[in-house]
Parts: structure tokens; sequence; C-alpha cells
């Protein structure tokens, strides 16, 4: 759980902007201002954490000097780089607001979108932006759509994860840790935890357009990320239900292969000793066994060790008050 303590000893913000400072970055006082006007159009209070993943090249004294010009800016820098999910941590760690709201060091959307993200946390507990890519180069949307693709395998509404900019409700939290780079899939983890959760189609910044987003590597390593998610989200508490499948279908497939042998074999005289086939048939049906096994155990593992916590969240609970009360 994200700690608390600091809400106790300072005042207590409207709203945290979180912006993680990673290899990607623009300049970081017009960053800085944009954002500033923006969320200060709100008339809600504010601060703002900038966490720098070790990256020597961003320009820290700008920060320092707009903090000694009294703006309310907090400056956390690490020694080397831990990623993007370590600052996203120390980040909320760091901060006193109630909501939070998550900016990257360059621009994703257009600022004007902000306010509109900011308003929309009067109705849901997480709201995502995701960019509208019609001004993208061809290979950004294609990528997108695979990304879309491959959130709904893990059951997500949510299509578009290198999107960083998110306003949240500090509670959502207390309930969902940030680990290892599942930050990109909040919203789908938000929702699955019972937080309402709102994606919105916001214009993407031009400078973001047509740009190449990451090395061929990093989506890689999303996709794989999505596809474990996926696989948590639908399995974690029934692992059986996945283990048991594929070893089924293993075992019928083995089974239907050993009929078609053995009809060949009384039918056609077709000796079976030399046949390759039958190698596979066997190793289907061990394979078969040996994962609904894993599965089996796995699910005597939950029942026996689990935690007993609840896999709900309850939004609200309207009481009976007597007649006579």
């Amino acid at each position: 759980m994200v700690a608390t303590a600091k809400l106790d000893l300072v005042e207590v913000m409207d709203i945290s902007v979180i912006v993680p400072v990673l290899k990607r970055f623009d300049d970081a006082a017009r960053v800085y201002a944009e954002y500033r006007d923006r969320v200060a159009s709100s008339g809600k209070s504010y601060e703002f954490i900038f966490v720098i993943d070790g990256q020597p090249d961003y320009p820290v004294a700008t920060l320092e000097q707009l903090q000694r010009d009294g703006e309310p800016i907090e400056i956390i820098r690490f020694g080397r780089e831990f990623g993007e999910s370590a600052c996203l941590r120390e980040g909320i760690r760091q901060s006193s607001g109630r909501h939070l709201l998550f900016l990257p060091a360059y621009f994703q959307i257009g600022g004007a979108a902000i306010s509109e993200l900011l308003d929309h946390l009067d109705e849901a507990d997480v709201v995502a932006a995701r960019r509208d890519r019609r001004a993208d180069a061809m290979f950004n949307r294609l990528r997108g759509w695979g990304f879309q693709k491959m959130a709904r395998f893990a059951g997500a509404k949510y299509d578009d994860p290198g999107c960083l900019v998110r306003a949240v409700h500090r509670s959502v939290f207390d309930e969902i840790p940030i680990q290892d780079e599942k930050q990109r899939f909040l919203p789908l983890l938000a929702e699955v935890h019972g937080f309402k959760v709102v994606q919105l189609t916001l214009p993407q910044a031009e400078s973001d357009a047509g740009r190449p987003q990451h090395k061929p590597g990093v989506y890689f390593d999303v996709m794989m990320d999505l596809m474990a998610v996926g696989f948590l989200v639908r399995f974690m508490q029934r692992p059986f239900r996945f283990f048991g499948t594929v070893g089924a279908a293993s075992i019928l497939s083995s089974l239907v292969l050993m009929a078609f042998l053995l009809f060949q074999r009384e039918v056609s005289n077709i000796p079976l000793g030399d046949r390759p086939l039958l190698v596979l048939v066997v190793l289907l049906l061990v394979l078969g066994i040996q994962i609904a096994a894993i599965g089996l155990i796995a699910e005597i593992v939950i029942f026996t060790r689990g935690d007993g916590k609840q896999h709900y969240r309850i939004e609200k609970i309207v009481e009976h008050v007597s007649a006579d009360a």
C-alpha cells in the first residue's frame, strides 16, 4: 500500500502532478509552463513532482531555478536508471494530493485537453487518455491497432498503453500497488478491482505525431507485459481453467491421433512401430497430463494458501432505515 503518512504532515493539495523523466523529454521550462497553466486553470491547489530517472542530460538547473522563483516544484533524481515504475512509485510516495495527475516529460496530448481530463475526475476513479492518431504516421497507427487487439485478449477496453497521461484518485493506489511495468495497464487493473474507469480520446500533440516512439524491443516488452496481465486478470484465481483447457486439448489431440493410427493399423495393415506419428501421440499425452497437473497444483495452492483478501470493491452501501427510527 502507498504510504499516506505524508498527508498528515503537510498541507493536502487537490492535485499532485507527477512527471517521470525518462530517456525522452522536451524543453523542461516549456513543458512545465504548459502543464502549470492548464492545471492552474482548474482553480484547484496543485504541486509538481519531477522524478528524474538518472538522465544526466536533463536540465535539472532549469527546474531548480523555477523552484527558487517560487514555483511549487519538488525534484527527485535517481542515481541511475530504475524505470518508469520506480519513478511513479516514488512520485506517489512523495505526493500529498487527493488526486494524482500523471504527465510525461514531453507532450503526448494537446495541453488544452488536460482540463478535460481533470473535469472527469468527479465521475470516475481513473481517467485514461487515448491519443487521437488520425494525424499520426502510418506505422504508429498500425502499432496502435495491434495493441488494441492485444488489449482485447486481456479483456481491456483501453487501447493506448503507451500514453502516460492519466488522472487518478489517490485511493486507487491503496489497493493497486505499482509493480514492474504493469502501470501501463492501470486502467484495466483498476476496473478489475471495481473502480470506475473512463477513457477519453484526446487530440495528439503535434510534436508527438509522426515521430518514432520507441525501439522495437520496447514494443516487444509491452506486448509480453500485456499478455502477462491478461493471463493474471483472467486466471489468477482459477489457474486450472487455463492449464486444464490446454492439457485437455493436448490429451484429446493425442487420442484422436491414436484412433487414426489404430484405424490405419486395422484397415490398411500399416504397422505402428516405425511411425513418427506414434511418438507425437505419446508426447501430446504426457504433456497434456503434466500441464493439467500444474493447473491442479496451482488450484490447490490457492485454495490452501489464499490470503483471504477480498477481490472486489464495494462502492456504496444503502442501509435500511426503520420507520420507527
